[in-house]
């Protein structure tokens, strides 16, 4: 996963963290969570956060596993750099 100092990058941090059944599920309700065009715009990628966090509901992925305290860290630290891709 991310290591030192370097950018956190959508292509190689964050499009990783999404399991086929997530972009499977999502894709068809109009949500592509591989797509970075649709997930560098900033409503996008935010509410996409709040799902998985649980911010709001449904928490995502819907029956879990939910992501871990490190993945959700690494997409917050994505968000902050202006989601790179």
């Amino acid at each position: 996963m991310q290591s030192g100092n370097k950018p956190v990058s959508f292509e190689r941090d964050i499009r990783p963290l999404f399991r086929e059944i997530d972009l499977d599920h999502m894709g068809p309700m109009g949500v592509p969570l591989d797509d970075y065009d649709y997930m560098s715009d900033a409503s996008n990628a935010q509410s996409v956060y709040d799902y998985l966090t649980g911010d709001r509901e449904p928490r995502m992925p819907v029956g879990g596993p939910y992501w871990s305290q490190e993945q959700l860290e690494l997409y917050s630290r994505w968000l902050e750099a202006g989601r790179p891709r």
